[in-house]
């Protein structure tokens, strides 16, 4: 048997039992890969990656007008 008909065998027969568990087992071992790193700009530290985001949106989102900003917050 092809290992694609099998998957779908597998996967068919746990949606047919209604067995959920049996399912995303099945789907999981499959189809996802374990997690990788995650990098960002040669950085790999979840805390710097994160400060890398929130100067990048604080760039991107100034506002035009601090007066009318500062109105629109209070």
């Amino acid at each position: 048997m092809q290992p694609s008909v099998s998957y779908s065998n597998d996967l068919h027969d746990a949606l047919l039992c209604k067995n959920g568990t049996a399912f995303w087992k099945c789907w999981r071992s499959r189809f996802e890969t374990a997690s990788k790193g995650v990098e960002v700009e040669q950085c790999c530290d979840p805390n710097n990656i994160a400060t890398k985001f929130a100067c990048n949106f604080s760039k991107a989102y100034k506002a035009n007008n601090e007066q009318q900003a500062e109105v629109l917050r209070k």
